[in-house]
């Protein structure tokens, strides 16, 4: 190794000053000063040292982060940042935590690179495979034995003459051979390029030392992620969803208890699951890897952005200090749940936890705008509120309480169904996001390329995570459908009605479709890819497992008993507070749902007190004429013509 400023046999600058030139340009183009302030007072609050260098040990990223030690996912991040700080050299990794191969982390992390390294997601994906893979027969982390020395490491990184003076006077080598599972496998093959890294290489100028560097790289096909290892950052990552760059993080340490982290895992399971790892190796491949990532969990790395800008504020700055006139800000409180429960509501009963919101987070984005689906955010960043309307659980298992609670909400809504498959005997939970409001006709999604019909989705928890985006080029076959004769039907196929006084014919399940019957007690569903063109497409990844008849893969078609079904209404409240509040000068829907309930109450308790003179059946027969009552009254329920 040569000293900073030397050059190597080729003429050309060597990887340790490109680098450190690369995050002497992030500090400089990605972070505001105040910004490089606080991250280095944390750095140097926190840092240990060896020789003259200062660096961060696993125990002390652990402990900044505040990462629960039930998780044990510390040592697979500390893993990642060990080979994101050599970036752009993979031949560096695994690197010590300086203070600029720390900056480097956070500014991938954080996706920060975007304001001088033009490049798309993608390329972040693959790094972010590479720092999470291996590359031998042992598809996990290394245990503590098999670490390097950190001593060894900081020797590696010291200039060569210090290091010739110190190996005469100790008589040792200083060859260090990095992490156990990052030995090298005999291959001859050439490494497909890194975009991220020629992007990075290029802003220097210096594409050929990092193609000089590649030849010690090793072939992406050979690398494999453990499963184990995933699971363990993906409990993580469901854990902190949701979280702020000035959430306090020991808040999520707290609330993890014996309960949510079984509700962790099983989420994790199901997450894992949809990368369909080898059945012996438990091993993850890059092509299922970026497939998985960028179809189905698009949003699943999101909540390392928020987590790695805690690096950019210090404790020990207050400028309150010297501002009299302006309070000392006190500790931020973690945000409230989106999901709401009324403090009046006695009977609050759900299958929709926080765990399964941070889930779904992670695939569904959701339109905060009425009008145009340009406008969709994550689940967290769209300051959503998810107010129940409907659950068999509350409100009991008949179609006429379903109507009445969900046709009158004027707003997007979520739905979600759990079961059991019977022949597995596992638990099933289907969801739906639907931004249009139900309506009693079905009706086909508009041919308009804004209409919020459009990030319409059907999405699958469990046993396996799925993901099933609305057809684009579907324009005939309604997304949700409710008839009191034949049930709820997403993605069905409604055949037109033969006879004015006839029953309606049933839905035609679509090729990914949901069909609950007219009495709640079975749920069937659909997913066949062969099956033709429907409002839903096929997950890739499900799809495939179900062409290969992996025992892991699910039938094409499921029928099971449903145990609950809910309706969520979604509302944006400017602030979640608690309370209701307006949001941009419109009144919170939940409050205008109440009142349409409430109104309707009261508008059929004066109708029961009219007085027909005794007449029962007469009474009964004019509200019919007048489509008050019976089959023609739709899901008015009591309302005036």
């Amino acid at each position: 190794m040569q000293p900073p400023g030397a050059s190597d046999r080729c003429g050309l600058t060597p990887p340790e000053q490109l680098s450190h030139e690369l995050a002497l340009r992030f500090a400089s183009k990605c972070y505001t000063h105040l910004e490089i302030a606080h991250y280095k007072d944390n750095f140097k609050t926190l840092a240990d040292h060896q020789e003259d260098v200062e660096y961060w040990k696993e125990d002390t990223l652990c402990a900044f982060l505040a990462l629960p030690e039930p998780l044990k996912a510390g040592p697979v991040l500390y893993h990642m940042c060990t080979y994101l700080g050599a970036f752009p050299f993979p031949s560096l990794a695994p690197c010590i935590l300086t203070r600029e191969a720390m900056l480097k982390v956070i500014t991938i992390m954080t996706g920060r690179y975007k304001k001088i390294l033009k490049r798309g997601d993608q390329d972040k994906i693959k790094l972010l495979f590479r720092s999470l893979a291996v590359f031998d027969r042992r598809h996990s982390v290394a245990s503590p034995m098999d670490k390097p020395n950190m001593e060894d490491i900081v020797k590696e990184q010291l200039p060569e003459d210090m290091l010739k003076e110190r190996e005469v006077e100790q008589g040792v080598s200083s060859h260090v051979a990095g992490f156990a599972i990052d030995e090298p496998v005999n291959d001859d093959e050439d490494e497909d390029d890194d975009d991220l890294a020629l992007a990075a290489l290029d802003s220097l100028d210096a594409i050929e030392v990092f193609k000089h560097d590649q030849r010690t790289n090793r072939k992406i096909s050979h690398a494999m992620i453990p499963a184990e290892n995933l699971k363990k950052i993906i409990t993580l990552l469901l854990l902190v969803a949701g979280i702020t760059p000035l959430t306090p993080l020991a808040i999520y340490g707290q609330r993890l208890d014996g309960e949510r982290l079984k509700a962790l895992n099983t989420s994790a399971d199901a997450i894992v699951a949809a990368f369909d790892p080898e059945p012996h190796s438990r091993g993850i491949r890059y092509s299922n890897f970026v497939k998985t990532v960028t179809t189905t969990l698009p949003d699943l790395f999101e909540p390392l952005n928020a987590l790695f800008e805690h690096f950019l504020f210090s404790k020990n700055f207050n400028l309150n200090k010297y501002r009299d006139a302006l309070p000392v800000i006190e500790t931020i409180e973690a945000i409230p749940s989106p999901i709401y429960q009324s403090p009046e509501d006695t009977t609050f009963s759900t299958i929709f936890t926080d765990t399964l919101l941070a889930q779904m987070s992670m695939s569904v984005q959701i339109s905060a705008s009425a009008s145009s689906s340009s406008s969709l955010k994550n689940v967290f960043a769209s300051n959503s509120r998810f107010n129940q309307l409907y659950s068999t659980s509350s409100h009991g298992t008949s179609l006429s309480s379903f109507s009445r609670q969900v046709h009158s909400w004027q707003s997007s809504t979520l739905v979600l169904i759990s079961g059991t498959l019977p022949d597995r005997n596992d638990p099933i939970v289907l969801g739906a996001y639907l931004p249009e409001p139900w309506r009693e006709k079905p009706t086909a999604p508009s041919s308009s390329t804004d209409a919020p019909s459009k990030a319409s989705c059907l999405f699958q928890f469990l046993p396996r995570h799925c993901m099933f985006l609305a057809n684009q080029y579907n324009r005939t076959i309604p997304f949700s459908y409710f008839n009191s004769k034949t049930g709820i039907a997403l993605g069905c196929v409604i055949p037109p009605q033969q006879s004015r006084t006839g029953p309606p014919q049933p839905p035609i399940l679509g090729p990914v479709s949901v069909l609950i019957d007219s009495d709640l007690s079975t749920c069937t569903f659909q997913h066949d890819g062969d099956a033709g063109v429907g409002a839903f497409m096929t997950d890739p990844g499900l799809e495939t497992a179900q062409k290969n008849d992996q025992e892991s893969a699910q039938p094409k078609k499921a029928v099971f008993d449903l145990d609950t079904l809910e309706v969520w209404g979604i509302s944006f409240p400017l602030a979640r507070t608690g309370s209701l509040s307006e949001s941009a000068g419109e009144e919170d829907e939940m409050i205008k749902q109440r009142r349409r309930l409430a109104w309707e109450e009261a508008e059929a308790a004066r109708r029961r007190g009219v007085n027909f003179g005794g007449d029962k059946d007469g009474a009964r027969a004019l509200l019919e004429m007048a489509g008050l009552v019976g089959d023609k009254a739709g899901n008015r329920s009591g309302g005036s013509v």
